[in-house]
């Protein structure tokens, strides 16, 4: 009966114990070794679902959209439309990008309040549960909370020849001295006048970050001028440049976010 039960235990219990590596991570905890997950580049949750279905538009300072993504009955190969439930309007276009990953398009009416019917999407990167719009634009002369307070993205400042950007002062846009220069209220005269620069002046980088503080309309030509100060890096102690800049002189580098509703 004895060798009966040896052979038993034999049988049942392995021949060797192997001892895990405590270097390796996921060491096998058996003798046998552990089965090898295959490599995934998706680091997102839910990234492979598709696109089509309801989504949450998020809008800073803006109420929320619901839309309905889906494949247009006529449209290029790879696109997709967003419908906004509430109007039944079309207010998302997307053609898959030629190059790199994502999608490219237009978002329309969304900033309607702020003076921006259509805004160029540079990327719409799908993120699985979410998609990141970008997008970029300039100040308009409408009060805008989602771009002026920065909820929705930066402000940059633009050089048009890519040297210094020079701030203004407030005399420079409303003083006598812009009308003659630039013939406000008349023709321009062929005679070219020269403009001389106020001892002081504050110029910035091209590209450097800017805060918005508000909007001015001129009061000589209606022009709206945009009060901005540099974003200094954290800890300077030196005092933030501030003027006023023209439109074209500022982009603001925006996006949104879609949720997959649920």
């Amino acid at each position: 009966m004895l060798p009966s039960i040896v052979v038993l235990l034999a049988l049942l219990c392995p021949n060797e114990v192997q001892t895990p590596d405590p270097n390796t991570a996921g060491a096998p905890q058996s003798g046998k070794p552990a089965a090898r997950r295959p490599v995934d580049m998706r680091v997102f949750n839910n990234i492979s679902e598709p696109l089509t279905g309801l989504w949450d538009l998020e809008i800073p300072d803006l109420p929320s959209r619901k839309i309905e993504m889906k494949v247009p009955e006529a449209g290029p190969p790879n696109s997709l439309v967003g419908v906004d439930l509430s109007s039944r309007e079309e207010i998302l276009r997307l053609t898959r990008r030629k190059q790199g990953l994502g999608y490219e398009g237009q978002l329309l009416r969304v900033l309607a309040p702020c003076g921006v019917d259509t805004l160029v999407i540079s990327e719409f990167l799908p993120l699985g549960e979410a998609a990141v719009i970008r997008f970029e634009t300039r100040p308009t002369s409408m009060p805008c909370p989602s771009i002026d307070g920065g909820r929705a993205g930066r402000f940059f400042a633009v050089s048009r020849g890519g040297g210094p950007v020079r701030l203004r002062d407030f005399g420079e846009i409303s003083s006598s001295g812009v009308r003659e220069t630039y013939s406000i209220g008349g023709d321009r005269p062929n005679v070219e006048r020269a403009y001389e620069i106020p001892l002081g002046s504050v110029s910035v980088d091209d590209g450097v970050e800017l805060r918005f503080i508000q909007r001015v309309k001129a009061p000589l030509d209606g022009a709206y001028w945009f009060q901005v100060e540099a974003v200094l890096a954290a800890g300077s102690q030196a005092e933030a440049p501030r003027g006023y800049l023209a439109a074209d002189q500022i982009r603001f580098l925006g996006s949104l976010t879609l949720k997959r509703a649920r």
